[in-house]
């Protein structure tokens, strides 16, 4: 089916083109011709290297000509005007080799007295160009051997599931925190896909993983149940969408979870290339566990879901139509409340005017959240605020990026500054973010004391009547699967 050659073209990773590199050569080796020519070439030139030696006993040569005519006694004087003629004889190559022995020792010398000659002070070159500034980045916070936990939610949004999305949208945060309570602390990493089916408003709705729970929480609560019709929905695309869009760890010390949760089966009659069953082998393949809850009590959805379960090796469920998730009020909710506000009143968003208006407009929706979420927000950031991370909101935080290294103060420019702190002084600046950071330090301990009081509250009533929803099957499978990278709850 086309599903599965479009699953396995993700699927196989295309092996790199293996270059083939040309066979080295070196220079060919010399013609004897050539050495025998250059032999030769050699004596030919040596009469003419051995003439200054006659013409420096040319002024005796006019009177040894005048004596012959007179005397033949003189005779034998006019022979070593002769000998340079003779271009076979033995002896006219030893002056050659002198002085090629004596000019080759006097080059020696001169070069060797060049190189004693004091140099000039380094100091005399002109110093480098300054280098350029780096570009303003953010970088990664630190690495750590800390284990990875992906999550994506892969949700039905059929009209049928309105009480599942409105529950989701109340436990979000309680799920958050409790997967990030495991020993020792993960990162957690949360990603969303909405479904319905062809013919509605749309088909899937994806939104990667993200460490920024504010998001995740905003993108969760514009989830609104509509649309459907028929029974089946197009599960088949949204754990298409889950499985090969998610940018997943490549961390071995990961575990990837998949939660789909709906109230109908797959449609089997589309053709268009999704298969349900060949997506949950891939995803186990890939060491990505699928979950599955079924919501209601349809039978061919309890099938469905536990054939995928199955196939990627994870969890079937069910739970009731509703989702069957219970709050439950504390004493402390509003206290909790009141500080979360509190906390999310410190942030410093930065960055262009826009960054800064979306930072504030995802804090802004945090806090119109019923208070037991909010309480759960609030002890969220206190636990990451007890490992080191004082934060207020969870991503674009100036107090926080800061600490963490992600961007330097002094390379912002004014402008990507808040408003009230564009024009001040770099000291009064930092003196107004210090301020800052230790009303946020207060505050969070404030949270993490009301926090530990309300978890034993909800520990005590848990004991009473253990959670059986949606959450309740989440905590149970995190818990369980968690242990094969050594993760505890």
């Amino acid at each position: 089916m086309q599903s599965q050659d479009e699953g396995s073209s993700e699927n196989r990773a295309t092996s790199p083109t293996e270059s083939t590199q040309p066979s080295g050569g070196g220079a060919p080796p010399s013609s004897p011709a050539v050495t025998a020519a250059a032999a030769e070439a050699t004596p030919t030139k040596e009469p003419a290297a051995a003439s200054p030696e006659p013409a420096k006993a040319e002024p005796a040569k006019p009177e040894p000509a005048k004596a012959e005519s007179s005397a033949p006694r003189s005779e034998p004087k006019s022979e070593p005007a002769r000998r340079p003629t003779d271009a076979g004889a033995p002896r006219s190559r030893r002056p050659l080799l002198t002085y090629a022995i004596l000019g080759g020792a006097g080059g020696l010398a001169l070069w060797a007295a060049m190189a004693l000659l004091p140099r000039p002070p380094s100091g005399t070159a002109p110093p480098p160009p300054p280098p350029p500034k780096p570009p303003q980045v953010l970088a990664p916070l630190p690495t750590s051997a800390r284990p990875q936990v992906d999550v994506v939610f892969v949700l039905d949004t059929t009209g049928s599931m309105s009480a599942l999305l409105d529950g989701a949208k109340r436990k979000i945060w309680e799920i958050a925190r409790f997967i990030a309570q495991g020993r020792p602390a993960p990162e957690l990493r949360i990603g969303l896909v909405a479904y319905r089916d062809v013919g509605d408003e749309y088909v899937t709705r994806f939104f990667d993983l993200t460490d920024d729970l504010d998001g995740v929480y905003q993108n969760l609560t514009a989830f609104h149940a509509g649309g459907g019709g028929d029974t089946p929905e197009h599960v088949s695309k949204a754990l298409h969408d889950a499985v090969f869009r998610t940018s997943w760890s490549s961390n071995k010390n990961a575990l990837k979870l998949v939660y789909l949760v709906g109230d109908a089966p797959p449609h089997t009659d589309y053709n268009d290339g999704f298969n349900h069953r060949a997506i949950a082998e891939q995803a186990r393949s890939r060491g990505i566990v699928i979950n599955t809850v079924r919501c209601g009590s349809d039978e061919s959805t309890r099938m469905a879901w536990l054939d995928i379960a199955n196939r990627a090796g994870g969890e079937f469920s069910s739970v009731e139509q509703s989702g069957g998730m219970v709050e439950t009020a504390t004493p402390y909710d509003g206290e909790l409340a009141r500080l979360n506000r509190a906390l999310t009143e410190t942030a410093v968003p930065y960055g262009s005017a826009d960054k800064r208006a979306r930072v504030l407009s995802k804090a802004k929706h945090s806090l119109e959240a019923p208070a037991a979420a909010q309480a759960e927000r609030a002890g969220w950031f206190g636990l990451m605020g007890s490992r080191g991370r004082n934060a207020a909101v969870s991503e674009g935080d100036l107090l926080d990026d800061v600490a963490n290294k992600r961007v330097d103060l002094n390379r912002l420019e004014g402008s990507e500054l808040p408003e009230d702190l564009q024009g001040l002084p770099a000291t009064e600046r930092q003196a107004a973010l210090e301020k800052k950071n230790s009303e946020r330090s207060a505050i969070l301990g404030q949270i993490n004391d009301m926090s530990a009081k309300r978890d034993a509250y909800l520990r005590s009533k848990a004991a009473a009547a253990p959670a059986k929803g949606f959450d309740g099957s989440v905590r149970a499978t995190v818990k369980k699967q968690a242990e094969s990278i050594g993760l505890a709850y």
